[in-house]
């Protein structure tokens, strides 16, 4: 029976080798070239320009730039990004419900939200004990609040409803988007201690003085072409494995030659030098085109990623190490298409560490409906 059914499938792949395929194609080895490439089964049947948008811009992140940083040192960049006008703007910052996930789970994650969520989870539970409400349902009503708001733009009650959505975005763990909405209300009106405490009130004020690539880039932009809401698109699942892996990986790793190159690597060198360069420029622009760019991009994945399959760890962490990275790149993509979509066809701006962008560039570019966008085309653009 076995020995029919073999020969059975050794004629079908000689009838296929010779019949099937092109004449171009020979067997064994160029089977698979009859099979077209993934990303062409899927691409979607419609119009480049139809296609929803994405903008992955590579940032550094910077609160490294001390009293280096200025506001206006991002003036051309912001024009850049100004004329891509994205219908949507989001932040290397975690989702709320993926902050309500960790707090239940707690364990290794207890620490990733006292260090990445910190003053959401803070002045969140301190709204939410104000208005009487969780998370799920602070973040109902904001929706709700924002729709209301939305339509009625120069309703004389307008400052009022900001104050009271400002309060209900912070307790649905949305602080960025309360940010913004803090950031549209004159200096004047941000003092009603009746609605906003006055230490939420101080606090949201020191938040728009940060020189961070949230504020100094995200909310200014946001509010300059009139949008209502920052999505937050981070992701920091991956940390349970990562947590339990790490010590041991970095034992490993510690007097690896190959390793302890990276960090004097001469593209990071380099890099430092141009970003130390465009600070004393007054002018940030011409550093985030070289980040951006597939050949940084190219390079860093080279000296950052490649790295982990040279150092060749007995444990095989440093391929471990690898997949972590991939899933939370992976992770973060997911958040990314779901912000987009209820938003077909529309403009998305994601802004994220430099590290991120080669490996969402491939993630995003695989989906159907989805054409990536890059700093230097919307520059050079009419």
């Amino acid at each position: 029976m076995i020995s029919n059914l073999q020969a059975i499938l050794s004629a079908t792949l000689i009838l296929f080798v010779l019949f099937g395929c092109s004449e171009n194609i020979r067997a064994p080895h160029s089977l698979s070239q009859n099979h077209n490439s993934p990303n062409d089964i899927l691409e979607a049947p419609i119009d480049e320009s139809s296609k929803t948008q994405i903008l992955v811009l590579a940032t550094p992140h910077l609160r490294s730039l001390g009293k280096g940083f200025y506001p206006s040192i991002l003036d051309s960049l912001l024009f850049v990004l100004e004329k891509f006008r994205p219908d949507l703007i989001s932040v290397e910052s975690m989702p709320s419900s993926l902050i309500e996930d960790m707090q239940r789970k707690k364990g290794h994650y207890s620490e990733v939200l006292n260090q990445f969520a910190k003053d959401r989870i803070e002045y969140g539970q301190q709204a939410q004990k104000l208005l009487g409400v969780s998370t799920k349902e602070a973040e109902q009503t904001a929706d709700s609040l924002l729709q209301v708001l939305t339509k009625q733009m120069k309703n004389e009650y307008l400052l009022t409803r900001r104050l009271n959505l400002v309060m209900w975005m912070l307790a649905s763990y949305d602080l960025n988007s309360a940010l913004l909405q803090w950031s549209y209300l004159p200096e004047n009106s941000r003092t009603n201690t009746e609605i906003v405490t006055e230490d939420v009130a101080t606090f949201l004020n020191e938040q728009l003085k940060q020189p961070n690539e949230i504020s100094s880039i995200g909310i200014v932009l946001a509010k300059t072409i009139g949008l209502q809401r920052i999505e937050s698109i981070d992701d920091h699942k991956d940390k349970d494995i990562f947590m339990t892996i790490a010590p041991n990986l970095m034992n490993e790793l510690k007097d690896n030659p190959m390793y302890k190159s990276v960090a004097n690597s001469l593209l990071y060198v380099n890099s430092e030098s141009r970003l130390q360069e465009a600070v004393q420029e007054g002018n940030l622009l011409p550093y985030y085109l070289y980040i951006n760019s597939s050949e940084y991009t190219s390079k860093d994945v080279k000296n950052q990623w490649h790295l982990f399959f040279r150092t060749n760890l007995p444990s095989g962490l440093d391929r471990s190490r690898v997949a972590i990275w991939e899933v939370r790149n992976l992770n973060i993509a997911s958040h990314i298409r779901r912000v987009t979509v209820l938003h077909p066809g529309k403009r998305m701006l994601v802004i994220i560490g430099a590290s991120h962008k080669p490996f969402l560039d491939s993630y995003l570019s695989q989906m159907m409906d989805v054409r990536l966008v890059h700093l230097e085309d919307v520059l050079v653009s009419k």
